[in-house]
């Protein structure tokens, strides 16, 4: 029973460690009995009742989809708090055969090259790693001396040692291969032919300063995964590969360009990777995720040719297209966008006259404004996140959907806050787990005529334009399955970044309002209206929607009101964000 052969087997093994991990959670409060409890999981026949279930199930898998669900269910001994704090969510074995894949075709010898893991986690990497070493015909203690890893959680590391030496048969002393420490705090480490890691994600709050840490973050904005990252070219040997599974926002995000500039001047970036089925690769945590591929030491060329491509499901990694990278280090690394199939629409908001901002008002800060009904004309409603549904039209309603909230402006104070024009509003926060990170809606024109605007709070922005057949546009171009890929490529973060929606590449809005006049349906209209604007890119003609298997719709999809706008979008859509 191989894991992944089909969604069915994946659910069966996960239902029967949920169940296990329940029964037991109480009674793993420590990392020693985490350990043991897992160890058991290797022979069906000694293991406890509660676990002999799982442990058949596990000896019948092969051993890199066993050792990867041993090492997940210690992780689902944890609480759930801990298990967030440590980010010990593991890389999956398709994943991690992938990557190692991409590297040996980059040069790694698995007959003589060391190999580290600062992150090693349940050994995902390690254990599939020395797998492959031991089919390369190397022994079980030339393997062993070969490796090394690095874990933060003391029953982690020990399992994950534990792990490896099962699968070489050998017996191994405690921390030979797989260390108990924060690898974070190496100053002068051991080099290795290949690092390669799935690094803990999240911010670091209060962190000491770091002449390390400065190169890639900055102050206010650290995240682990770019510490690790930064580590991992100190690991390396020069012309020694680096071989890491980061999260997408490390693309273009305006706040990781120093991560950018420091991976091209410490090494020549070989690959660039999409996962295209991100609910397929952390188990319970939807992320984009892109496979990096470097080979540390030389500086990166200008000229030096990336490949670019994905890996889809299980299959294979894919070659979409090799390109180059932007000129200056820190530059967003956009040519993925193109490179993994879509088409470069090459316009901007600011070309349809389009301003973007975050919402204004912070409702525990100035409760004091807030009013339960309108009583005087300084008193505006108040627009909450969750009014936000795409397809619909947002209009005003508290929190607890019993009436309207009003924020109060006292004579002579700022009147910026409020929206006093036509406008569409995007939620500013979104969970993880939901379908679309871009989730918009127009404001009811009759806020604006009753109450003379609005005001919204900080978890949305809002979007203005120079006209309503600009906003209508907008709105459905935004809720729309091509915007959201291409903003899921510049972020990997649950927040909308109104940078990033300033930069976010659209189609042209002469070719968007041509698609929508003619398509019934909004998702096709904006993959038309991208395809012919990458065409006009690049011949720099302004293209025409072809009339070939076009639909016109009923009414203008341009200058249509508001609410035919909202209906048009929830005939374009399959569910609701």
């Amino acid at each position: 029973m191989a894991i992944g052969k089909s969604t069915g087997e994946k659910s069966e093994v996960l239902a029967l460690a949920r169940r296990a991990a329940a029964r037991l959670r109480k009674d793993a409060t420590t990392a020693t009995r985490r350990l043991r409890l897992c160890e058991e999981l290797l022979d069906a026949d000694t293991a406890s009742e509660e676990l002999r279930e799982l442990a058949a199930a596990l000896g019948a898998l092969d051993t890199d989809a066993c050792h990867y669900w041993i090492g997940t269910f210690y992780t689902l001994l944890l609480s759930a708090a801990d298990r967030r704090s440590q980010a010990a969510y593991f890389t999956p074995p398709h994943l991690a055969r992938g990557v190692i894949g991409l590297a040996q075709k980059e040069g790694f010898d698995l007959r003589t090259h060391t190999v580290v893991d600062p992150a090693a986690g349940g050994a995902a990497f390690l254990s599939m790693v020395a797998g492959h070493m031991r089919a390369a015909r190397s022994t079980g203690a030339n393997i062993a001396k070969r490796l090394a890893g690095m874990e933060i959680d003391s029953g982690l590391a020990r399992l994950a040692e534990r792990l490896i030496a099962e699968r070489l048969s050998i017996e191994v002393r405690t921390g030979e291969i797989v260390k108990h420490r924060d690898s974070l705090t190496i100053r002068s480490p051991q080099q290795f032919d290949l690092v390669i890691a799935n690094p803990p994600y999240g911010r670091v709050l209060d962190a000491p300063s770091s002449r390390h840490w400065a190169q890639v973050c900055h102050a206010g904005h650290i995240n682990k995964f770019a510490l690790f990252a930064e580590l991992c070219f100190r690991l390396a040997k020069p012309g020694g590969l680096v071989a890491l599974v980061l999260p997408s926002s490390f693309v273009a995000g305006p706040l990781y360009d120093k991560l950018r500039g420091h991976i091209r001047r410490n090494g020549e970036v070989l690959t660039l990777a999409s996962i295209t089925d991100r609910e397929d690769v952390f188990l319970d945590v939807q992320q984009d995720i892109t496979v990096l591929l470097v080979r540390a030491g030389a500086e990166h060329s200008i000229a030096r040719q990336v490949t670019f491509g994905e890996f889809s499901g299980r299959r294979p990694f894919k070659v979409r297209s090799t390109g180059c990278l932007p000129e200056h280090a820190g530059a967003a690394w956009g040519v993925p966008t193109s490179a993994a199939g879509q088409a470069v629409g090459g316009a901007v908001l600011a070309d349809y006259g389009a301003d973007v901002r975050a919402g204004y008002f912070v409702w525990n800060r100035e409760q004091h404004r807030m009013r339960p009904r309108s009583y005087s004309g300084r008193d505006v409603p108040l627009i909450w996140a969750e009014n936000i549904r795409a397809g619909a039209l947002c209009k005003p309603l508290s929190r607890d959907r019993d009436g309207v909230d009003y924020v109060n402006f006292k004579e002579g104070a700022s009147e910026r806050p409020v929206v006093r024009k036509n406008a569409v509003v995007i939620q500013r926060t979104t969970n993880s787990s939901q379908p679309r990170r871009l989730i918009a809606a127009r404001v009811s024109p009759s806020v604006v005529k009753e109450f003379g605007g609005f005001v919204s709070e900080n978890h949305t922005i809002v979007l203005t334009a120079r006209n309503d057949k600009a906003l209508n546009a907008l709105c459905l171009l935004l809720n729309s399955r091509a915007a959201d890929a291409r903003y899921r490529r510049l972020s990997g973060t649950a927040s909308v970044s109104v940078k990033l929606l300033r930069s976010l590449d659209l189609p042209r809005p002469e070719v968007l309002y041509q698609a929508l006049e003619r398509f019934d349906d909004p998702e096709a209209a904006v993959e038309h209206a991208y395809a012919l604007s990458a065409i006009a890119t690049k011949t720099g003609d302004h293209a025409r929607p072809a009339r070939s298997g076009a639909r016109r719709a009923t009414s203008d999809a341009c200058e249509i009101p508001a609410t035919a706008c909202s209906a048009r979008c929830r005939r374009g859509r399959t569910g609701r964000s």
